[in-house]
């Protein structure tokens, strides 16, 4: 994992205005999706869907967990198609999702962060970097609609 990590936030310094040869890495940690609802519904579990399960919920970051933020995401095995790779963390849509809440996580360690009205701003730039690394990955993106969703959620 560390070496993903280190392949993914080189992508961003490439692919972005973020310099991440500095940047720490995150406590990455694949999760059930039951237990990532309910990490997700933390505070509010009177909101946690019936099922325990919101198939909305892909990946979170935390900023303030673990020494460096931690990224909460969906295990590798659960996505779409994992059984036609190797190793299930070489699935692009995979990647995908982790290399959106990196994104995040440079977002907040680099200090831009502290500059939003609040913490959705950085969505869209997410969403955006995400379609381009599966672009680059001649990976079909699952989400037609990118530019418009993380408009949407980036608001405030």
């Amino acid at each position: 994992m560390e070496q993903l990590i280190d392949a993914l936030l080189e992508w961003i310094d490439h692919n972005s205005s973020y310099e991440t040869g500095h940047v720490p890495h995150p406590i990455v940690l694949q999760l059930t999706p039951e237990a990532l609802t309910r990490e997700f519904y933390t505070g509010v579990p009177h909101l946690m869907p019936d099922d325990g399960v919101d198939e909305r919920v892909n990946a979170l970051y935390a900023a303030g967990d673990g020494p460096h933020g931690t990224i909460y995401l969906l295990a590798a095995g659960v996505y779409q198609d994992a059984e036609f790779f190797d190793q299930p963390t070489e699935n692009p849509l995979w990647r995908e999702v982790l290399l959106h809440e990196l994104v995040h996580h440079v977002q907040w360690q680099s200090g831009v962060a502290d500059t939003w009205q609040c913490p959705a701003q950085g969505e869209r730039e997410a969403y955006s970097l995400g379609g381009r690394y599966l672009t680059q990955s001649a990976a079909t993106d699952p989400m037609p609609n990118r530019n418009f969703w993380g408009m949407i959620y980036s608001r405030c």
